[in-house]
């Protein structure tokens, strides 16, 4: 029994599910315990009837002892069980409460459309029909780092050579669609596959080297106060204006890209700062593109529009002359934003944090890092389905207030196509915005930032 719990508990640590592998913990414990004290009342039983034995006749000793040995065994058995129980429940009634909003929580990802977890308290919006920001209360990370069952190489080239293990066996020796290895939603394949090109990056290009590079790259701009001084000056949310080529939902966006024009026209065009997509696979963006922005001159800060997983990502962005990085509160726990914000803070970059749901905005809001921006993606990672009301709906809450009481510069991202969309998210709180698809593709983005913000052309 020991052996299949230890099995299970490597299990689960291999999977990441640790409030399972505490329930196991709690479990084992509580068998150890159920038998230190059943052998501590059969000793202390055995001695009294010992010592009764030596006064009785042999008969009747004999028959005593049978008697009280089956009950001593039954009532020590219950007593023991109860004694567990009772320290038990406290923890058990927590954990198991976890593992069942962690469980909801994860079948509502699932290609299905989110519900709002039903609440007794009252700060929480009602959901409206059409779908707006989820106003979950858990927040906690749904998205799974990597497949399960690994990763399976074909023969090909670059990431033509990635695929999921589709297949799994039974014992029997049947082949069947493992569908646990398959990912729920395309935010989980993105991280999914990033763990796979991290580790290609790493054997081309050690961590070693990267941390070299980071010392010869060019100096950090403040890619907060830009946006600050632009929302002074001209009373309208600071501009984020993004650089890229395609995303998962609309293919390719701006079929005669060329990074260092789109981003010099964005400059014209008044934008505070910029957002550069790196992700190769998905958004046909690259590493590189900052840095051939940085070395045209461009002089607007620079966000590195990235999936993060990993410390290197973070070294590899301001080596190409990043000044900043996203973190998504989706795929990070708390424990990873506190270790990665550090890291950026730590080679002078700011972090823009990321959230979708109430339950990730509570999250963040209460980690013991520093926020220096705040971003609410109306854009639903999972379905990549668009609501401007997200941020509003959001911004309405306790957190809204508490947000503008912490002086934290929140930004508005995705869906926004207009001045009413900028107004919209201007009034619900937001200091700054974040534009692409509606700048990118167009010929002359310098243009339609004009028209963005209904300014004079």
């Amino acid at each position: 029994m020991n052996k299949k719990l230890f099995s299970l508990c490597l299990l689960c640590l291999v999977s990441r599910q640790r409030q399972l592998v505490l329930l196991l913990l709690y479990h084992s414990l509580f068998i150890i315990i159920h038998g230190i004290l059943y052998r501590a009342g059969i000793i202390s039983i055995s001695i009294v009837l010992f010592i009764h034995s030596q006064k009785v006749q042999k008969i009747q000793r004999a028959k005593n002892l049978r008697i009280l040995s089956f009950c001593t065994h039954h009532i020590l058995t219950h007593l023991s069980i109860l004694v567990v129980m009772f320290a038990a429940s406290h923890q058990n009634q927590h954990v198991f409460k976890t593992v069942s909003t962690t469980t909801k929580t994860t079948s509502n990802i699932r290609g299905r459309r989110r519900q709002p977890t039903r609440t007794r308290t009252t700060h929480l919006l009602k959901i409206k029909a059409a779908g707006a920001a989820v106003m979950d209360d858990t927040g906690e990370v749904t998205i799974r780092r990597r497949p399960p069952a690994g990763h399976k190489e074909h023969l090909g080239m670059g990431s033509e050579r990635f695929a999921f293990k589709m297949e799994a066996v039974t014992p029997e020796g049947e082949r069947i669609d493992n569908e646990e290895n398959k990912p729920r939603n395309i935010l989980e394949e993105i991280v999914w596959y990033k763990d796979y090109e991290l580790t290609l990056m790493k054997e081309k290009m050690p961590l070693s080297l990267v941390r070299g590079q980071v010392k010869l790259a060019p100096p950090v701009l403040d890619f907060k106060q830009a946006i600050v001084d632009q929302m002074e000056k001209t009373g309208q949310p600071g501009l984020i204006a993004e650089v890229k080529k395609a995303s998962p939902s609309k293919g390719v966006i701006q079929p005669n890209f060329d990074p260092v024009k789109i981003a010099k026209a964005y400059e014209e065009g008044g934008a505070a700062c910029l957002s550069v997509l790196t992700d190769e696979k998905f958004f046909q963006g690259g590493f590189e593109n900052l840095k051939l922005i940085k070395e045209a001159g461009v002089t607007c800060p620079l966000l590195c529009k990235e999936f993060i997983v990993d410390a290197y990502q973070i070294y590899l962005a301001r080596a190409r002359g990043a000044d900043a990085i996203l973190l998504i509160a989706a795929v990070l726990d708390n424990q990873d934003l506190k270790y990665f914000t550090k890291i950026a803070h730590s080679v002078g970059m700011k972090v823009l944090l990321e959230v979708h749901t109430y339950g990730e905005m509570k999250r963040v809001l209460s980690g013991d890092f520093d926020i220096d921006l705040l971003g609410i993606n109306n854009r639903d990672l999972g379905t990549f389905k668009v609501d401007l009301n997200v941020t509003v709906e959001l911004m309405a809450t306790e957190l809204g207030k508490e947000v503008k009481e912490r002086n934290i510069v929140m930004v508005g991202e995705s869906g926004i196509f207009t001045i009413d969309d900028v107004n919209v998210v201007q009034n619900a709180g937001c200091g700054a915005i974040l534009v692409g698809e509606s700048l990118v593709k167009q010929d002359t983005p310098d243009v339609g930032i004009k028209k963005l913000f209904g300014r004079p052309l």
